[in-house]
């Protein structure tokens, strides 16, 4: 989804990992001046990329990726969540409270783009999806990936009617992952994801030109965001 057309008016993974750096650079730097100098980020997240292996490569264009399909099926892999750093030795009420503290004086710092800006780019997604759905060639090449699926075994009209088949399980159960491998083949067969993400590309694109001010101004909004980002992170590295 990070290559579409709509893609450009969104903070990226490098704006994301910033903005989690500049939010720890300001919330140590907060503590220190509140008098605990020890503090080394306990409890902050990591700045890292978001987890996008969690972000199976199944939806309504099919499953890419044979080997995922072999190994998870319709099912996200497992993550095991991180372990905060335990508080310093000393920290009571008044660590807590510099904490809170501080967290509001980070958060009221970075601040953010306009939320109208975002809530334009995510109407607008919802709309090239909705479009690419109906559009003639997208349904018949998923008419092409259901008699694949069906010669194969597997009775679905749709691929998410096929995840959603299997997603109740705890576990992917080999019937489940015989069902993924199928699904994978016959999205390449079909074409079905390539035809998919073209379509929508071209509809993203359509929209992009009748809202062009309105997401000229968003892109700024993000750039200016992320320039915010890059001199906190250097002015607070400073001190």
């Amino acid at each position: 989804m990070t290559g579409l057309p709509l893609s450009a008016y969104q903070a990226d993974d490098q704006t994301s990992v910033k903005e989690i750096q500049a939010r720890n650079v300001l919330v140590v730097s907060c503590m220190h001046r509140a008098g605990f100098a020890a503090f080394n980020g306990d409890g902050l997240q990591a700045a890292q990329p978001p987890d996008n292996a969690t972000a199976l490569p199944a939806g309504p264009w099919g499953y890419l990726g044979a080997q995922a399909a072999a190994t998870l099926g319709f099912h996200p892999p497992k993550r095991t969540a991180p372990r905060p750093n335990p508080a310093p030795a000393g920290a009571g009420e008044a660590y807590d409270n510099a904490r809170v503290d501080c967290d509001r004086q980070t958060a009221e710092r970075l601040g953010s783009p306009p939320a109208a800006g975002g809530e334009l780019v995510s109407r607008l997604f919802d709309e090239s999806t909705k479009a690419t759905a109906k559009d003639a060639r997208v349904v018949a090449a998923t008419k092409e990936w259901a008699a694949c699926m069906s010669a194969a075994g597997f009775e679905a009209t749709t691929p998410e009617e096929l995840s959603h088949g299997y997603q109740a399980a705890t576990e992917p159960t080999p019937a489940e992952l015989a069902a993924a491998r199928a699904d994978a083949d016959c999205t390449v067969k079909s074409n079905l994801a390539g035809l998919w993400f073209a379509v929508l590309a071209g509809y993203q694109r359509q929209l992009i030109d009748r809202n062009a001010g309105a997401l000229a101004a968003q892109k700024e909004a993000v750039r200016a965001q992320d320039a915010k980002l890059t001199q906190l992170i250097a002015g607070e590295g400073k001190g």
